[in-house]
């Protein structure tokens, strides 16, 4: 298992409360519900991200930078984000430090999956219902989908957790403004899981309000219209 899937488990459980007060609130704020991943070009932005509450770092810079920025990471997981990856993209990723590789299907090579040292990311574009269930073979950490809008409808929150549901994978959402914990208690409860930053300005804000995201609501009671939140997959893909 990926060290990133393992980050997103520990977000996803439920955690396991103890007696008393004190020990009920301990439990409730130790793990974000939605973890903030930014995406970095240097150390110097690495940094600045890590003070700024990111969970996760996305490196998007020069190939030569990756190892300064994991060294800036604090002991935070890094990822390398190259859309048209090789195998010898995902193997410099991997040795410089890089716990997993974002890229986009349509242009990466299929080699570029083959190492098993290291966890995987797709990117998804306006993608058809058949294309999403094309991915659920790959043994995929998540799936980076585009910003949803701030104020979801009831319909625009199934459609976005259809979506999940299609591609059997925890979904990132890009973030180009500033969102409230609101808006992201609504993402989470449609499948998503993290949120990539990609403005170092917005890292600040966007950890704040992921911090206050509630943990999902426990009822003995069956709801139909209530839409559950995804839980990150096993190491072993479903069968259909």
């Amino acid at each position: 298992m990926s060290k990133l899937r393992d980050r997103l488990r520990e977000t996803s459980r439920r955690q396991a409360s103890g007696f008393g007060f004190t020990a009920t609130r301990t439990a409730e704020r130790s793990v974000r519900q939605v973890l903030v991943i930014a995406e970095v070009r240097d150390a110097a932005a690495a940094g600045t991200a890590v003070e700024a509450g990111a969970d996760v770092l996305l490196h998007a810079g020069a190939a030569e930078s990756l190892t300064e920025v994991v060294a800036a990471a604090g002991g935070r997981l890094v990822g390398r984000l190259v859309e048209a990856a090789t195998a010898a993209d995902t193997a410099a990723a991997q040795e410089a430090g890089a716990q997993f590789l974002a890229f986009d299907d349509r242009r990466t090579e299929a080699a570029a999956l083959l190492d098993q040292r290291i966890g995987y990311v797709a990117l998804l574009g306006q993608e058809e219902d058949a294309d999403l269930r094309l991915l659920r073979p790959l043994d995929l950490d998540g799936a980076v989908v585009a910003s949803p809008s701030a104020r979801l409808t009831v319909r625009d929150q199934l459609r976005l957790r259809r979506t999940a549901d299609l591609v059997r994978k925890p979904l990132f959402a890009r973030l180009s403004t500033a969102v409230d914990a609101a808006t992201l208690e609504v993402w989470r409860d449609a499948g998503v899981v993290a949120v990539v930053v990609s403005d170092p300005a917005l890292v600040s804000e966007v950890a704040r309000a992921a911090d206050a995201v509630p943990r999902p609501r426990e009822s003995t009671e069956r709801r139909e219209v209530v839409v559950p939140s995804v839980q990150v997959p096993a190491d072993e893909d479903d069968e259909d």
